[in-house]
Parts: structure tokens; C-alpha cells; sequence
């Protein structure tokens, strides 16, 4: 083996770092100028044979640890490894591991020869073996002074990794190769230094500051990668030297972060990014040195040079040169990666001074405006840091620029800002009026915040309860106005303030000044709000705590003088309506119908705009909602359903004012709101099954008082049929209670009393209008509670290949046949429907669906059916209206006359479709 070249001259070092180093990476089998000896092709064809079968066994689990053990010892007897043989050494090392050891040994003797083949053993055999290959100390000494650089190179890196080498000899080889005049064994060496100091296994002070002094040498070096290491050895070598003498900790970890500092400004982007990596890990800084990293002139301290044990001036002001602006050139330089380094290094700085943190902060606001999104995260990632070590001061000043953040265009942004401000103490009212408008605007410019928003919310109250105190009163005042109708009712802007408001007590018994009507208020949307409570308590807990809070309010019709003349909308019975699916509704149907009927009790009938357009507002945002829960939807239907009910109700309940006030109101609009409510109700009774005895009277009354409202205005004699369909609706009612043995509300008791006084009327045929106002005042609104499923009948409608561009054919005067794809949902042979098709002339021709005769069963029932239409025209297109109809079977009054059509009035259960015939041309 020829002797290590000399070293050569510095101008020869980059062209030997490209023929020797460049095309070497890390982990590439390392090469020298050993030749290879010629194999004859038949050989090598063989051995290929051999070595597949070798492979075979080596990976199968199940081979005998014998016929392993023979494969090893075949392999290290070779005279030549081959890529193949390595190949195979590999294998053997990761589903052999505990053979790693006795197949190195094995080896050595075979690559004495050549550093280069020895080098890619040991790499095949220890890539799979994580403890690492004992390994002689001649040896491993002979292998790192062998004449491959990539074979030293990788026996520096790998050396602490790889193998089990002393570590005084380790350290000792390492401290000379950071001598090499190769810059990529210097580099090595350096990164071999950085993995032999977190084994923490030096205590000896003179070779720890020989490890840190040598390196600081480094610092300085022309190539890029050596600096880069060298730093990362000045750093972790630095900290053991200061945490190994605690006289001396201080003065050592000024020395560290003085050097660290001064490779802030290094030309390569890399090393200066490792330079704040090494800052972020300083334990102990003087807060004189932290201050002059902020500043580029250099500060006076005057006596507190003491602080530092330095023994002249010079020294520290040398000391004080390296560090000054160095984290300010770093917060502004022109690569984000530093920038990003920079802030992260503040993380841990921070909380060494609080007069640091105060001046860094003022810096960390500007970075809030950094073009890069890792950026500006990190910047708010250390001032939560700041916060949790509460070192985070924030001033008026910082507002403008830091609230901005909540509306940036970075969703990961704004929810790291809100994680700050759900930790951040205020001790300024006006800085805590500041939070609460940038986070409404955050809300306002990104809904799809609204959960963590409200959860900032959340914590912003419990945190400050003293400020919620000082502004309750106008947020209350807000609330109660949205809630009247006074103001447009922004749902989340109000569904925030309410969190805001309950969450001040939420850590204290006493609710203090906040109003008990707005815990009463935060129940009608607690499907909405809960999620801001998740973190203390589940949405049961949470409907506990508010109906606690809010017991001193409530609304009940005992609390309500009603005056002759003054009328008002049906109020409230007990609790609001609670709807149900299964066991307990989703809470988002639950909360819309508590607020239907809170609203629905405090209004007058005066304010009826006001009311209507509240009832919008619910629907639109009910209609928004989706729903994975079984039976969800079937509630959710229900719920628009009686929505639309009360807005007719308060539509017609006006015209039980005064006529002084109905001059512009006609009887066309009051028969028409009628005509609705009686469809809706019908609906409400028809297309919902589930109900319990309890939950069809409620219905039931709901008919009663459609009936009610159509007879107290409107000539008696006119609408007999309408007063025989409220008494059988009555004795409907009446059968129900006596079976539950339940009492009937005052509503029903006076309507009971008015239908026995009424008989007289009929027989005298009386043409004027009975007072059934009188038991109108005593309706009231119920409470739906459903224990059991509710379900929603439905049907789904689709006519096969017809549009207005493909008409269905017929011939005038013969039946036509419609193919209908038809879908059931709900509905079982015991209803009755019927397929409606309507003409433009007005006639209607009805089609019985006997549902025995198709097939399917169980909720959803699909089926094709070809529906027979007689009345074919003489036109040459005909335009039908088809729809699917269900018989009311509750009403036990005489049957309607139809010739071959339903008996019972009937409720539609899909929308219409329209169906395009032409007739076929005679030519």
C-alpha cells in the first residue's frame, strides 16, 4: 500500500475536491485505485447463479440458522467480494443482525488489501445493525489513514455511529483530520465531533475547550460546509464547557453566543441559518449582550462589563463588536430560511430577559408582514411561546399591526394568532375592546373560522372576567335588540358576544353582572356555541350550566295581561320546543326551534314584519345545515315544516287586530294565508309518523286553531264544512285525553265550550260571525318533546327520457302510458296514494298506487310504474303536471265526492314534474 500523498498546496484543493470528493456523497460506496482482478465469464456466471440462490435463503424467515451461518462462512472465504457479495452481506445484516458481528470479524483478514473494499463491507454489513460493530483500535486508525479521502471520509462520519470505538481515541482522530487539507474531512471530522459531544461523555475541561477552541478556528474557514460544521461544534461544545463550570457558566455562554453572533453576517445562507439554530439552544445569556443583538451600535455598559468576568475592556468590547445587530441583520435578511431561523432563535432568548422580550417583540410585529407564510408563522409560533413564559407584553402600539393578522389570507396563520389571543392577559379595557373587534372581523371575513373563533372567544372572556363586567350592559343591550328584531340579526356576530358573556362566570359560581337572560338567550344556539366549551366541558354539561344560570328567566302565559283589543301571538307553555331523533335531536335543529318560540313569545302582533323576517332568517340558516346522524334529517324536516307554520300563524294571528287597523288588508290576503296554514297543518299531521299520544294532540290543536281562525272572522252560515271538520277534529281530541286520562289546556276546554253554544247557531242558520276569538287568547304554543323516531314520509318522482325536446308520443283520443321511476321513503301499504296528473285545462285524472302489488319493502321502496293517462287532446302537444299524493286519513269527516279518485283531501309528497307530450303525425 503506497504511503498518504502529502498535503497539497491550497490552490490544488478545489480541483482535488472534485476529482476525489465531489463525486462521492455521504453514503456512496467510497473508491480508490485498487484494481478489481478479471473474472472469467463463465465463473461469473456461475457465481450469479450461486449468489441468487445465496439471497433466496437469506430473506426466508424460515431458513435454518445453519445453512446461514454456511452461507457466511462461504462469502468471507472469497478471495474477491464482489457489488454481488456485498449485496448479500447486506441482506445478512438486516434478517440477520446477530450475525453482523461474526461476519465483520470474518472479514477483516479479506480487506487488509484495499481501504476501499473494506469500507463497503463494513457499510453493507452495519446498515442494518443499529448498536454498532465492535472494531479493533489499529484497525479503525489504519482504515481513517488509509490513501482513499471518500474511504476516510466515511470512516470520520460514520465512525461514532457505526462502530464501537473508544471515545478518547475517537476524539483524539477527530481533532486531527479538523486539520486535513481536504475540506470534506475537515468537514467530517467536525460532524464526528458534534455526534461524540451528545454522548456527553467528556469531563474533562482542557479537551472540551480544546474541542470548542479548534472549532472556533473553524469558523473563519474559506469553505462554506467546514463553517457550516464548525458552528454546530461551537455550539454544542460551547454549552458543555458552560455547563461544566458553574463559576465560569456566564462568562462561557457570552463567549458561545458572541461567536455564534458573529457568523450571523457569513456569506452563505446555510451557515448563517445554523448560526440562529445554535442561538435558539443558549441556556444563560447577559441581558447586556441581548440588548446589543438588537442594536448595530455598539451600546456603552459602563460598569456592566463586570458582569461578564472579562479581564480588560478590550476584550469585551471585541466581544460586544460580534455580537452587535446580529439578530436584527438576521430578522431582515434576504432568504427566508434565516429570516425563519432568526425568529425561532428568539423562542429561547426571550425568556432569559424581560427587557429582551420587550425590545424583540417590537421587531417580531414588523415580521408579521413577512412576504413568507413560515415565516410569519414562526414569528407568532415564538410570541406564543412568549406568552405561555409570560413574556409577551403587548401595547397599544402593537394592535394595528398584530390584530391584522387575524384576517390574513393564510388559514394557518390566523388560527396561530388565535391561539395567542386565547392566551393573552389585557390589562387595558380599550386593548380588550381591540380583540373582540378583530376577531368579529375575522369571523366576518372568514366563516369558516367560526369554530376556533369562538373558542378564542371563549377564552378571551374567562380570562378577563373583569372586563366583560365593564361592557356587558352594551353587549346585552346588542343581544336583546338582535333577539326583538330591533336590529338585523347577524347570527354570529350575536352567537359571539353571548360566548363572551357566559364564558366570564364559567370558572366562578357567581354570575356577577352579567344578565341571567343571556344565558337564557346562549340555549337557543347551543348546537352552535358548544364547540367554543369543548375544552372544559361536553354540549350536556354546557346545557346544565345555562339552564342554571338562567332559571330567574322565562316565559309563560300566566306572566302575560291580555286586555280586550290587545292582541298578541300565541306565547309559550313550559319550555321551548325540543325536537328529537331517536334519543336527542342534533342540537342545530334543537336550538333553531328554541329561538322560533322565544321569539314567537315576545312579540306583538304589532311588530309582525319584524317577526317574519326573523322566522327567514332561522329557515335560511336551518337550510344550510347537513346532518350524518340516523333520523337527522327526517327532524330537520319537521322543523322548516312547523317554521312555515308559525309564520303563516303570524301572518293571520293580524287579523285579529282591530279593524282600525286593517284598512289596507283584505279578505284575499287572509283567506289566502288560511288556505296555506290549513295545507300546512294537514302536512304536519299527514307526513310525519312517530308521534306520541302527547305529540299528536299538540298537532291536533294546531288543526283546531286553523279552524278557529277561519270561523272567528268570516261569515258563520258560509263554512259549515269547516266547523263539522273542527268538531270531529275535537272529539278527535277529546277520544286522546280521556285515554292518556290527561287534562286538556284551557284553548280546548273554552273550543269544547263554543262547539256545544255553536249547535244553536246552525239550527237558526245565523249568518253572522261566532266569537271564536274569545278562546284564542288561551291557545298557546306547545312544547315538543319526541322520545321515540320521528320519520318523514316522502316521495321521490322522476319521469323517464322526456324533456321538452323529447316529448312522449300518443295519438288523440287513445290512453298515452307515463314511465314513472318512483321512490318511497317512509311509507308502508297502509297509506293510500295517489299519482296525480293535472292538465292545462285544469281537469285532474288520478291514478291509484297499490303499493301490495310492487316490490321492495322496508324505508326506501323504488319501483317503476307506467302510469295510464286517458284524456289525451285533440292538440297536437299536451303539457301535464304529475305529482304524488297522499290520502288524510285523521279526518274523520264525510268522505269527498270524487269519481274514481281519493275519498280524503290530499297532501303532496314530492314536487310536481312536468311530463311533454306530442302527438304522433297521422301522415
Amino acid at each position: 500500500m503506497l504511503p498518504p500523498p502529502p498535503p497539497p498546496p491550497h490552490h490544488q484543493v478545489s480541483l482535488l475536491r472534485r476529482r476525489h470528493l465531489l463525486s462521492f456523497p455521504a453514503m456512496d460506496p467510497p473508491q480508490d485505485d485498487t484494481p478489481e482482478p478479471e473474472q472469467n465469464p463463465i465463473e461469473q456466471s456461475i457465481s450469479l447463479h450461486t449468489f441468487s440462490s445465496m439471497r433466496s435463503l437469506l430473506i426466508n424467515p424460515s431458513t435454518p440458522k445453519r445453512t446461514v451461518s454456511s452461507i457466511l462462512e462461504t462469502l468471507t472465504r472469497s478471495p474477491q467480494l464482489t457489488h454481488h457479495a456485498l449485496k448479500l452481506l447486506s441482506d445478512l445484516a438486516n434478517h440477520h443482525p446477530s450475525l453482523s458481528q461474526l461476519a465483520f470479524d470474518s472479514l477483516l483478514p479479506a480487506t487488509e488489501s484495499s481501504t476501499r473494499l473494506a469500507v463497503e463491507s463494513f457499510e453493507a454489513l452495519t446498515s442494518g445493525f443499529a448498536e454498532g460493530l465492535e472494531i479493533d483500535d489499529g484497525v479503525f486508525v489504519s482504515l481513517c489513514f488509509g490513501p482513499s479521502v471518500p474511504a476516510r471520509v466515511w470512516m470520520l462520519r460514520n465512525a461514532g455511529l457505526r462502530f464501537r470505538v473508544r471515545p478518547a481515541l475517537l476524539l483524539a482522530v477527530l481533532l486531527g483530520f479538523t486539520k486535513d487539507p481536504y475540506p470534506y474531512v475537515r468537514e467530517a471530522s467536525l460532524e464526528g465531533l458534534v455526534g461524540l459531544s451528545e454522548r456527553g461523555e467528556f469531563k474533562d475541561l482542557g479537551l472540551v475547550e480544546g474541542c470548542y477552541q479548534r472549532a472556533g478556528q473553524l469558523l473563519r474557514d474559506r469553505d462554506d460546509c467546514v463553517r457550516f460544521s464548525a458552528v454546530r461544534v461551537v455550539a454544542s461544545w460551547g454549552l458543555i464547557l458552560a455547563a461544566s463550570n458553574a463559576d465560569m457558566k456566564a462568562y462561557w455562554s457570552n463567549e458561545v453566543f458572541a461567536k455564534l453572533c458573529s457568523m450571523a453576517r457569513d456569506m452563505s445562507m446555510k451557515v448563517r441559518v445554523e448560526a440562529f439554530v445554535g442561538l435558539s439552544k443558549m441556556e444563560i445569556v447577559s441581558e447586556d449582550f441581548l440588548l446589543q443583538s438588537l442594536s448595530k451600535r455598539v451600546l456603552g455598559f459602563g460598569k456592566q462589563k463586570e458582569t461578564l468576568g472579562q479581564s480588560t475592556s478590550e476584550q469585551f468590547d471585541l466581544l460586544a463588536t460580534s455580537v452587535a445587530g446580529a439578530l436584527v441583520h438576521g430578522l431582515e435578511d434576504e432568504f427566508f430560511e434565516v429570516r425563519k431561523s432568526a425568529c425561532q432563535s428568539l423562542r429561547t432568548l426571550t425568556i432569559l430577559s424581560i427587557e429582551f422580550a420587550r425590545e424583540a417583540l417590537n421587531m417580531l410585529m414588523d415580521i408579521l408582514n413577512d412576504d413568507s407564510v413560515v415565516v410569519r408563522l414562526q414569528a407568532l409560533e415564538t410570541m406564543h411561546h412568549m406568552e405561555i413564559h409570560g413574556c409577551l407584553k403587548l401595547q397599544e402600539k402593537h394592535l394595528h399591526m398584530f390584530l391584522g393578522v387575524l384576517v390574513d389570507n393564510n388559514r394557518e396563520v390566523r388560527y396561530v394568532e388565535r391561539k395567542i389571543a386565547k392566551q393573552v392577559k389585557l390589562n387595558d379595557l380599550a386593548l380588550f375592546k381591540s380583540f373582540i373587534n378583530g376577531l368579529m372581523e375575522n369571523l366576518d371575513r372568514y366563516p369558516e373560522d367560526e369554530a376556533d373563533v369562538f373558542s378564542a372567544f371563549s377564552h378571551l372572556g374567562r380570562n378577563h372576567r373583569k372586563f366583560v363586567g365593564l361592557i356587558i350592559k352594551e353587549i346585552s343591550v346588542e343581544v336583546e335588540a338582535a333577539f326583538e328584531g330591533s336590529i338585523e340579526f347577524n347570527s354570529a356576530r350575536i352567537a359571539a358576544l353571548l360566548i363572551l358573556s357566559i364564558s366570564a362566570p364559567l370558572l366562578n359560581a357567581d354570575i356577577g353582572s352579567i344578565p341571567p337572560v343571556m344565558f337564557s338567550y346562549a340555549v337557543t344556539l347551543l348546537a352552535r356555541i358548544c364547540c367554543a366549551f369543548s375544552d372544559v366541558m361536553d354540549r350536556d354539561a354546557l346545557l346544565a350550566y345555562l339552564c342554571e344560570k338562567s332559571r330567574s328567566t322565562g316565559y309563560s302565559a300566566t306572566n302575560i295581561n291580555l286586555r280586550e283589543g290587545d292582541r298578541r301571538l300565541p306565547v309559550l307553555e313550559g319550555d321551548a320546543p325540543n325536537f328529537a331523533s331517536n334519543e336527542v335531536i342534533d342540537s342545530e335543529i334543537e336550538s333553531h326551534s328554541r329561538r322560533v318560540t322565544k321569539v314567537v313569545a315576545n312579540y306583538q302582533s304589532g311588530v309582525t314584519n319584524e317577526v317574519l323576517k326573523f322566522l327567514r332568517c332561522l329557515k335560511e340558516e336551518l337550510t344550510t345545515l347537513t346532518f350524518d346522524s340516523l333520523g337527522s334529517g327526517d327532524a330537520m324536516a319537521f322543523t322548516l315544516l312547523y317554521l312555515r307554520i308559525i309564520k303563516l300563524l303570524a301572518k293571520v294571528w293580524e287579523h285579529l287586530l282591530p279593524a282600525k287597523s286593517l284598512c289596507s288588508r283584505g279578505m284575499g290576503e287572509l283567506e289566502s294565508n288560511l288556505g296555506k296554514l290549513d295545507r300546512r297543518v294537514k302536512e304536519l299531521m299527514s307526513r310525519f309518523i312517530g308521534f306520541s299520544a302527547e305529540e299528536e294532540l299538540n298537532v291536533l290543536e294546531l288543526i283546531l286553531v286553523t279552524c278557529a281562525l277561519r270561523l272567528c272572522k268570516v261569515e258563520f252560515c258560509s263554512l259549515n264544512p269547516t266547523f263539522k271538520r273542527l268538531t270531529a277534529i275535537y272529539l278527535h281530541v277529546e277520544s286522546l285525553l280521556k285515554e292518556r286520562s290527561a287534562l286538556p289546556s284551557n284553548f280546548v276546554v273554552e273550543l269544547g265550550k263554543l262547539i256545544h253554544l255553536s249547535s244553536t247557531y246552525i239550527k237558526e242558520a245565523s249568518c253572522s260571525p261566532f266569537p271564536f276569538d274569545k278562546c284564542l287568547k288561551l291557545f298557546s304554543l306547545k312544547q315538543f318533546v319526541f322520545r321515540a323516531t320521528i320519520r318523514h314520509l316522502k316521495a321521490e318522482l322522476s319521469i323517464l327520457s322526456n324533456d321538452s325536446e323529447h316529448p312522449l308520443p300518443f295519438v288523440s283520443g287513445l290512453p298515452v302510458g307515463i314511465p314513472c321511476e318512483i321512490t318511497l321513503h317512509n311509507i308502508s301499504s297502509e297509506n293510500r296514494l295517489w299519482l296525480i296528473m293535472n292538465m292545462d285545462d285544469g281537469l285532474i285524472q288520478y291514478v291509484f298506487l297499490d303499493l301490495d302489488s310492487f316490490e321492495g319493502s322496508g324505508e326506501v321502496r323504488n319501483f317503476a310504474f307506467v302510469a295510464p293517462f286517458y284524456r289525451t287532446p285533440k292538440d297536437n302537444s299536451l303539457t301535464l303536471k304529475v305529482c304524488i299524493g297522499l290520502e288524510c286519513l285523521f279526518e274523520n269527516v264525510s268522505p269527498v265526492q270524487r269519481f274514481g279518485g281519493p275519498k280524503h283531501e290530499l297532501v303532496l309528497l314530492c314536487k310536481e314534474k312536468q311530463v311533454y307530450l306530442s302527438q304522433v303525425n297521422k301522415n
